[in-house]
């Protein structure tokens, strides 16, 4: 005789309205998740408290601890999932063959700024509420960063660099990127993301001196 739903047992442990342990728990950080992207990209993260985000999120302070040590333990999380779509967006667009080299460049930088920008609660945490919080984490943002630039430094030399620095370069731009998204998070009145993507894209192109093709507006 079968067991009622409520009741069945699977390898992944019992399930309750047709959800294992693994995937309510999955389902719990979830939640947690979205609700530090709500809470640190608007209130800020010194000001958001664990009973903030459980509140928010429906989630008790024991599964909370269940599945991050800390509310840092949180951020990184979110920061990490930001950080790495923006980087793995970048790097995909600058590989692109098929394309020019001032194509790529502007492609990458569109990629980077269009992302982050869609939601302005990415933009936040990535370019300030991420930053110099705990130095644990501190660490962590600026390993991340180091192997972004690495893979910047790689794909600025497969292009034509003329005695440039690949790797000074890689690191020029991305500090510039993320000052410029900082200042469009930072502004009363954002400029427009295509501007952001011009400035960048300019300053990129001019430094491979790279100036043949105009830069698309």
């Amino acid at each position: 005789m079968a067991l009622p739903k409520a009741q069945a047992v699977t390898a992944k442990g019992r399930t309750y309205g047709g959800l294992s342990a693994l995937a309510r728990r999955a389902e719990r950080r979830q939640r947690l998740l979205d609700a530090g992207l709500e809470l640190f990209g608007t209130v800020g993260f010194a000001k958001t408290t664990i009973p903030m985000l459980c509140a928010a999120s429906g989630v008790t302070a024991r599964h909370f601890y269940e599945d991050f040590a800390s509310r840092e333990a949180l951020l990184r999380t979110l920061y990490d999932r930001i950080a790495t779509t923006a980087f793995e967006r970048v790097v995909a667009a600058l590989r692109v063959r098929e394309r020019t080299v001032h194509e790529r460049i502007r492609n990458g930088n569109a990629a980077y700024f269009r992302y982050l920008t869609r939601d302005p609660r990415r933009a936040r945490i990535y370019t300030i509420e991420a930053v110099g919080k705990h130095a644990e984490l501190e660490q962590h943002r600026l390993s991340m960063r180091e192997a972004f630039v690495r893979k910047l430094t790689k794909a600025t030399d497969r292009m034509d660099n003329r005695d440039v620095d690949s790797r000074l370069l890689s690191a020029a731009i991305a500090g510039a990127a993320h000052d410029l998204l900082l200042e469009w998070v930072l502004a009363a009145r954002r400029p427009p993301v295509e501007k952001l993507i011009t400035t960048i894209t300019t300053l990129w192109i001019r430094s491979l001196q790279i100036d043949s093709a105009p830069v698309q507006r």
